[in-house]
């Protein structure tokens, strides 16, 4: 059941605003369409649901919105207990793209928007003006556009998306990725958003490649970082802890003393010098 679906009359600017739109879905709702706009900005609100973008699909318990684009064939629905509400923004114009280029936008079908996003409250303020009966200055709409522009240029940086190299594989570059970001605290989750892809799908293609998981091998990683450190610096062992991705001392404590069979401080006294992939 639609609340709003609004349209909105182009103007010749570069970047504009093309429509916005409230959805409520209703439970197990779902429906096909091929896309028709050139670039659909989604926010789930609440509930749960899925969406198959050009025969990939996607369940939002990885994801809070979504991107749709001109000429891909989607279907969605809702859950059947919790059906999600969509809020939603059209955008189009000739420097759009190049826009979308700078920000790796172009790149992804699904996001994460953060928990106090301004994007999120841009899309809501335009849907809402959209709801209401007041007639709405097109200024309005026109400053609303290039807010939400600033504001996804800013949460959306560049280097919070991937350029993906589609001659490589895939699960190689994921292993890639790992190696320079294990130590942020990285997920699989995060992995799995960022080559949307399914957790189940990462979980196979990465075991039988490397014959190990991508959570062991983040560990891993992590472990042999750890023992680096215990041994070439002085760094107290907290701080090693967060340096190498953990928000939580005793967790790190009780991961590398299984990992090692020696306490942290103990391993920096001892003579043990041997990588994390030689002791198995």
């Amino acid at each position: 059941m639609r609340e709003v679906w609004k349209h909105f009359n182009l103007s010749p600017d570069n970047i504009v605003l093309s429509e916005c739109g409230i959805q409520q879905f209703l439970p197990g709702q779902g429906y096909s369409y091929v896309v028709t706009e050139n670039f659909v900005l989604h926010y789930i609100e609440s509930g749960r649901g899925f969406i198959t973008i050009n025969n990939k699909t996607y369940y939002s318990d990885d994801f809070n919105g979504y991107i749709l684009r001109r000429g891909q064939t989607v279907t969605y629905s809702g859950d059947k207990i919790n059906p999600w509400k969509t809020y939603w923004v059209g955008i189009t114009g000739t420097h759009f793209k190049e826009f979308l280029k700078k920000l790796q936008l172009n790149s992804i079908d699904t996001l994460s928007f953060k928990n106090d996003s301004e994007v999120i409250q841009i899309i809501q303020d335009i849907c809402k003006e959209a709801r209401s009966e007041a007639e709405v200055s097109i200024f309005k709409y026109k400053y609303k556009t290039y807010q939400l522009l600033l504001a996804l240029e800013s949460e959306f940086k560049q280097e919070d998306f991937l350029d993906f190299d589609y001659e490589k594989d895939m699960t190689v570059q994921i292993y890639d990725y790992i190696c320079k970001n294990y130590s942020n605290q990285l997920t699989i989750k995060d992995l799995s958003q960022k080559f949307s892809m399914s957790r189940n799908s990462l979980f196979a293609s990465f075991k039988e490649k490397y014959q190990i998981t991508p959570k062991q091998f983040i560990l891993e990683l992590q472990m042999s970082k750890a023992c680096q450190l215990l041994k070439e610096t002085t760094l107290p062992i907290g701080n090693i802890s967060d340096l190498v991705g953990f928000q939580d001392y005793f967790v790190f404590f009780k991961a590398f003393k299984k990992m090692m069979d020696l306490s942290p401080s103990d391993y920096r006294k001892s003579d043990i010098s041997k990588e994390i992939h030689e002791k198995k």
